[in-house]
């Protein structure tokens, strides 16, 4: 039978009947000569049960708090992985021989700061220049296209840079997926280069991938290939940071004798859906819809992968608000090997 705290004023009365029936005197009411004696002890009691029930909670993995789950995770060899900074190229324009030297710092217009990361020179008026963000955090990543100006003007180079890329920045790891990461080492504990190890091992690189798949054997015996995507991001297809974070942490954990080794981002397929028709056709029930099929793709869909129309149409009917729908597809939606279903476009009916 479990245990039942009781609670502050159940333990207020029972400590005063104890003190009437022993002492005689009245302890139950203000005023009386032994109610704050009850009072006090009713309190005292009250907190030890209470530092019991914590300790008790940090024995168990999902109910730890985050410091203690921090230790728990340690002592399996699972760390909270920092925070990670934006890297990628930016393009120069300018004289022709003319160099850039290494912490070479450039601002946006947020006063977000960057630095080169290699020395280059203008060729044929342009260049490619490395760089990564000063500061770590998911701020860093800047989508392509966007403007950067040298905090210092380099003779001879445009004052503007533009961006190539700029990705693979994120924020320090969430404790809930430390938690998630910990429950899945538990699960499945080391083999010595198990597809499931490829897995964790690929988790632990990059505080932004949410799933991952390996192929023992996929390129011949004694080889290895390794997807994964980035579902909180805003397309779950990997960039080039991700991609040499997860080929770093492979190298220095797999297995010293296997023949080869291959990190893949998966190539998006786009499922575009037509709804021929739709009640109620309004905007609450459109953005609901596209709400459970996101979901939808996050739960089911993997490389080489199939959605299942039912499944779709299934999606489609849990969304709040909605009454009945009609879809253009009439099959299945599949994947080749290494292809991976994000959601493509969705056309409404005409209100």
């Amino acid at each position: 039978m479990p245990f039942s705290r009781k609670t502050l004023p159940q333990l207020r009365q029972q400590i005063a009947v104890d003190i009437e029936r022993y002492s005689g005197q009245a302890a139950s009411s203000r005023g009386d000569i032994y109610y704050p004696l009850a009072q006090a002890v009713a309190g005292a009691v009250h907190g030890l049960h209470g530092h019991l029930q914590y300790t008790v909670e940090q024995l168990f993995d999902q109910s730890a708090d985050d410091t203690n789950l921090l230790r728990r995770a340690a002592e399996m060899g699972i760390y909270r992985l920092p925070a990670s900074r934006a890297s990628g190229l930016l393009t120069l324009t300018g004289n022709n021989g003319v160099s850039i030297p290494t912490e070479t710092l450039l601002q946006d217009d947020n006063q977000k700061i960057y630095r080169s990361t290699q020395t280059v020179s203008l060729t044929n008026g342009t260049a490619n220049l490395p760089a990564e963000a000063v500061d770590a955090g998911a701020a860093g990543n800047l989508t392509s296209g966007t403007t950067l100006q040298f905090i210092t003007p380099v003779s001879g180079v445009d004052t503007q840079a533009s961006v190539t890329s700029l990705s693979g920045g994120a924020d320090a790891e969430t404790i809930s997926r430390v938690r998630e990461r910990l429950a899945e080492r538990r699960k499945h504990p080391p083999m010595g280069g198990s597809a499931q190890d490829y897995i964790a091992w690929t988790k632990s690189a990059h505080a932004d991938i949410t799933r991952a798949w390996c192929t023992p054997n996929a390129l011949g015996l004694g080889t290895v290939v390794v997807r994964f995507v980035t579902d909180n991001l805003a397309t779950p297809i990997p960039t080039q940071a991700h991609i040499d974070a997860v080929k770093t942490q492979l190298e220095s954990v797999r297995p010293a004798g296997m023949k080869r080794l291959e990190v893949y981002a998966p190539a998006a397929k786009a499922l575009h859906l037509t709804l021929t028709r739709l009640s109620p056709n309004d905007d609450k029930t459109r953005t609901a819809i596209t709400a459970e099929l996101k979901d939808l793709l996050q739960r089911e869909a993997k490389p080489g992968g199939t959605i299942y129309l039912s499944q779709i149409n299934e999606a489609i009917s849990l969304a709040t608000g909605e009454r009945d729908h009609r879809i253009s597809l009439t099959d299945d939606f599949t994947c080749a090997a290494g292809e991976f279903p994000i959601l493509g476009d969705i056309t409404w009916p005409t209100a």
